[in-house]
């Protein structure tokens, strides 16, 4: 009886250990739960499509008055009654954002404000001392500084902008999401732009830049016409590597304007 006993609790134990493994095997074998991949987005904001500063637009209502009437009248008594206008409108462009479109002109967009800012500074500390010379020569300097940041933001060739509409949504939005049915929009709209590229001419302060603007086009259409040909497939690494190659042609297209 008592080697039964021993028998049946041995089995019992058998049991509650298979129990056990048995169990953990079923849990084991329990998926767990995968987050869902993220992916870029590619809800643009069209505001980021505008190369336009509003602030800076609106320096111009001082910049005008100051240039064109107070500097050739060498009034410097208008100047100085200008300087409190120019400080308003220059801290509200010191804060203005540049658009998206425009984010690879950051570096020079922050160094084109902060020398009008210290322009202004000089101008305050010339009208204070009265120095009239030197209050002329730095609202020469203003006016220089304002239409280096124009530069900056406003497109030398429209032609060029409007493709770069085109391509600043292909390459900041619909390849890093690797939206293959966008990519093929963008594909096709720029190849729509570049018949207006190709007979676009520059102004007659660049005319001397017109034969490689050109030759770059040219470039840019080869790329577009791969991109074009690639997108008709679904191979990934491809189809980025087609885009990057848009990328760098204009890239090096917009350092004629530099």
């Amino acid at each position: 009886m008592k080697r039964f006993g021993n028998f049946l609790v041995i089995g019992l134990m058998i049991l509650a250990l298979s129990m056990a493994f048995g169990s953990h095997a079923v849990f084991a074998q329990e998926p767990t739960a995968k987050k869902a991949p993220a992916h870029a987005t590619t809800d643009i904001n069209q505001d980021e499509l505008s190369a336009s500063v509003p602030a800076l637009s609106a320096l111009h209502k001082v910049v005008y008055p100051l240039w064109h009437e107070a500097y050739p009248a060498k009034d410097c008594a208008m100047i100085k009654t200008l300087l409190s206008q120019m400080d308003t409108l220059v801290t509200e462009l010191d804060k203005a954002p540049l658009p998206g479109i425009l984010r690879d002109k950051q570096e020079t967009w922050e160094g084109g404000k902060a020398n009008l800012k210290s322009i202004l500074e000089k101008l305050h500390t010339a009208a204070k001392a009265d120095n009239q010379e030197e209050m002329l020569n730095l609202t020469e300097a203003f006016h220089a500084g304002y239409e280096r940041l124009v530069r900056t933001v406003r497109p030398v060739v429209p032609e060029l902008e409007a493709f770069h509409q085109e391509l600043y949504k292909l390459y900041h939005y619909y390849t890093p999401a690797y939206d293959l049915e966008k990519i093929r929009g963008a594909a096709t709209a720029m190849t729509e732009k570049l018949g207006a590229l190709k007979a676009a001419q520059l102004p007659k302060r660049l005319i001397d830049r017109q034969e490689k603007f050109q030759a770059d086009v040219l470039k840019f259409e080869a790329a577009v016409n791969d991109l074009n040909a690639t997108v008709k497939t679904d191979a990934k690494e491809k189809v980025k590597a087609a885009v990057e190659k848009v990328h760098t042609a204009y890239q090096e297209t917009e350092k004629l304007f530099d």
